[in-house]
C-alpha cells in the first residue's frame, strides 16, 4: 500500500495501472488507466480500452498528464486510495483533482 508521495513516484512507472475512484469531472470516475510515461515532473496515462480516444491521444500520444505537485497536496488512505487536491492539507476546503487506487496483477491495492 502506498503511504507517501515518494512511494507513489516509485510505483507509478510505465505500465503501472490504476482505477479512478474520484475525479473533478464525474465522467472519469471508474476509468481504468495505464501509465504511459513518467518522469520527475509527473506522469502521463492512457485508457487501454480506448487507445484512440481523446485521453489516450492527448499530449502527442503520451496521454493525460498529472503533475506530482508537492506532498502536502496529496493524501494516502488506509484503503489504498491516493488523492491529489487543489489545496494543501492546511486549507479547510480541499477539492480533489483525482483519486485513484493502484492495480497490481488485476487486483486493486488496498482491497
Amino acid at each position: 500500500m502506498i503511504k507517501n508521495l515518494a512511494q507513489l513516484k516509485r510505483t507509478l512507472v510505465k505500465g503501472a495501472e490504476y482505477v479512478v475512484t474520484d475525479h473533478c469531472r464525474a465522467e472519469h470516475v471508474g476509468e481504468h488507466r495505464k501509465v504511459n510515461y513518467a518522469d520527475t515532473t509527473g506522469f502521463y496515462s492512457v485508457i487501454p480500452s480506448d487507445p484512440n480516444g481523446k485521453m489516450s491521444t492527448a499530449n502527442g500520444g503520451r496521454g493525460s498528464f498529472l503533475g506530482w505537485s508537492n506532498a502536502p497536496f496529496w493524501s494516502f488512505s488506509d484503503d489504498g486510495v491516493c488523492t491529489i487536491y487543489s489545496f494543501d492539507k492546511s486549507k479547510a476546503d480541499r477539492t480533489p483533482i483525482i483519486a485513484f487506487r493502484l492495480i497490481d496483477g488485476g487486483e486493486c491495492f488496498g482491497d
